[in-house]
């Protein structure tokens, strides 16, 4: 397993069979295209003592694996914040749709607030736990399943629509480079609602059409955490919402919008 991408030219990466999600080998996890546009967004024109703090996808359809093209464009620049968005297309089919804050860092000397998030973290378990798929008959695991080390802490599939667990990605984002902090949430934070799969695939959908993650610090080391919780309501919707971690502490906020429909619908 080399990686998720590999660069053919400038804003154009070949989308490798490692990308490919549980639900078939044609269609990629979001969680590596969702990485590949924060990877552009954090090189595009980047300045000094600014960060990425805020991205919100749009998942416009399934995301094939092949070719991808992503372009970005800053939409307001400003001495201190600025906002920028991207698309990524196939075929020059736009299938995700991107926008991003990037702010300039809080000064050291800065208050600081945590409200009610916890401070202390429980460690990474020693043994490892296969989380995704056990719900999941017939799922496709040599794609991106096989890509991402996962361990729970408590809950999953089955357990009432909420889990804890730590995972971690096997493989580069794009060949030949080491993954930026925000690359590795982003490969990560899609999976909210397949950790907490609580509804039987074979009769009901459960699937996101956005992903917006909101970090108040860039992680550190190659573990996250997530806690995440999935809501459904008879006649409404649904969303899942996963507090991020590292072994530090606190990161900070995903939430995704959940299509839950009867298979038959």
């Amino acid at each position: 397993m080399e990686s998720f991408y590999r660069r053919l030219d400038e804003g154009r990466y070949e989308s490798l069979p490692t990308t490919a999600g549980p639900w078939s080998p044609h269609a990629q996890h979001a969680g590596p295209p969702s990485a590949l546009v924060a990877r552009t967004m954090e090189a595009h024109e980047p300045r000094e003592l600014m960060r990425l703090a805020d991205l919100r996808l749009d998942i416009l359809g399934p995301i094939p694996v092949a070719p991808l093209d992503v372009e970005v464009r800053t939409v307001r620049q400003g001495r201190s914040m600025e906002l920028l968005d991207a698309t990524l297309s196939a075929s020059g089919t736009p299938v995700v749709l991107a926008r991003g804050w990037r702010i300039v860092r809080t000064p050291d000397d800065f208050p600081r607030l945590r409200g009610h998030r916890p401070d202390e973290i429980d460690p990474v378990p020693d043994q490892e736990g296969h989380v995704l798929g056990l719900l999941m008959p017939g799922a496709h695991e040599d794609g991106y399943l096989g890509c991402v080390e996962w361990r729970a802490l408590e809950g999953g599939p089955g357990t009432g629509g909420t889990a804890v667990a730590w995972g971690r990605q096997r493989v580069p984002l794009v060949a030949g480079e080491e993954p930026s902090p925000w690359q590795r949430a982003l490969v990560l934070a899609d999976s909210g609602g397949g950790i907490t799969m609580t509804v039987d695939p074979r009769r009901h959908t459960y699937v996101n059409c956005n992903l917006h993650v909101v970090l108040d610090r860039d992680p550190e080391g190659e573990w996250i955490r997530m806690s995440s919780q999935a809501l459904a309501s008879p006649g409404h919707g649904g969303t899942v919402h996963t507090a991020l971690a590292d072994v530090h502490g606190d990161l900070g906020t995903g939430l995704q919008t959940m299509l839950a429909q009867d298979v038959r619908s």
